[in-house]
């Protein structure tokens, strides 16, 4: 491929995440409340003699998406790659650890055009990553943490008649699930984005990495869990939303109808929540008809949103024809950005006690 460079935001896909969750459950029958406090206070002193700090390492293996990976006018693309990696760090404490990784994140292929020929194009990366990684406790042996660092990475273009290199440093984030097996070996399941990867020389992309791994902890001991009072949920807020749904020229049908979804389960579930639907399109045609068109596309999702279940009094839908343009209209490239309807879900503070009723 030319190059990584951003040429259009990409829509973007659900991500499905399975979370492999176990519950074990002890029951421990003590008739004396005296011997039984006594217990308790006895696991904790002997939890806060112990170690909570360890070096572990491990390996993974995921799926990485590039998210910038071909250019439009390719013939061919494939943005996506199995990604392997080798990961070691030093746990803290509970909650905090530092880990280094090596990550290859694949390799992008697409096929252009060039002088009545087709040609493959194929970019790769590769490097170091150094992270910060905070994590807290949800279950027993269950952890949830987030990760922030940077990655050095070394990036190629090849060409049927040449090969572009480049290295430099981006930022990365990430967040995931892991889950502690025993006493020394911990399952993971985790995300990570890298933000800005490439150069002029080899063009420009984000990276999306999906992955599963496993770590052996050299000396952890698994802490003990203390169970707290649960206290009475309070509200939550659902953020607002917002994305544009894109139409082909002159047409009302749906497209990307999948990305839908998150609307269908916002609104089923909890009916206080709303949604604004904003009809726009391009300038060609007159005035009068394209603000017919942009009504159409309302309609015809707010048709779609009724028929999964979504109460009508949730809908309001407005249409502004070629008004309010997201670009102007000198390419087709641009005016296809402004055949949209701009969906906004606002925030909504929901009672998660009458939720659960």
């Amino acid at each position: 491929m030319h190059s990584f460079h951003k040429y259009r935001l990409s829509t973007l896909s659900n991500i499905l995440i399975p979370l492999m969750l176990s519950f074990n459950c002890i029951a421990h029958a003590v008739e004396d409340q005296e011997a039984k406090q006594n217990i308790e206070n006895t696991v904790q002193q002997i939890q806060a003699a112990l170690p909570s700090s360890y070096f572990y390492f491990g390996g993974k293996l995921g799926i990485n998406h590039y998210q910038h990976g071909c250019e439009s006018w390719s013939l061919d693309c494939d943005k996506d790659s199995f990604a392997p990696g080798l990961f070691a760090g030093y746990q803290f404490n509970d909650n905090f650890a530092f880990e280094a990784a090596y990550i290859d994140l694949g390799e992008a292929k697409a096929t252009y055009l060039d002088s009545a020929s087709e040609h493959l194009y194929k970019g790769t990366m590769k490097g170091l990553n150094l992270s910060a990684i905070g994590s807290i406790y949800l279950i027993e042996d269950v952890t949830l943490f987030g990760k922030a660092g940077v990655f050095n990475w070394y990036g190629e273009n090849k060409g049927p008649y040449s090969t572009s290199k480049a290295d430099d440093w981006a930022p990365s984030a990430g967040a995931g699930l892991s889950y502690q097996l025993n006493d020394s070996w911990q399952a993971r399941f985790e995300y990570q984005y890298f933000h800005h990867l490439g150069n002029d020389t080899i063009g420009g992309t984000n990276a999306h990495f999906t992955s599963i791994g496993i770590s052996y902890q050299l000396g952890r001991t698994r802490p003990t869990i203390v169970t707290k009072t649960v206290m009475k949920p309070a509200p939550i807020k659902l953020e607002e939303v917002t994305f544009p749904l894109l139409f082909d020229f002159d047409s009302s049908d749906l497209l990307l109808v999948d990305s839908l979804a998150v609307i269908v389960s916002r609104l089923t579930k909890y009916p206080q929540a709303s949604v604004i639907l904003r009809g726009y399109s391009d300038s060609k045609g007159s005035e009068k008809y394209n603000l017919a068109l942009s009504q159409r596309r309302t309609d015809k999702i707010a048709s779609y949103l009724i028929d999964k279940g979504v109460q009508e009094q949730q809908i309001t839908s407005e249409y502004y024809g070629e008004k309010n343009p997201i670009s102007d209209n000198l390419t087709e490239e641009h005016r296809h950005l402004n055949r949209h309807v701009q969906i906004l879900l606002p925030s909504v503070f929901i009672n998660t006690t009458q939720e659960q009723k």
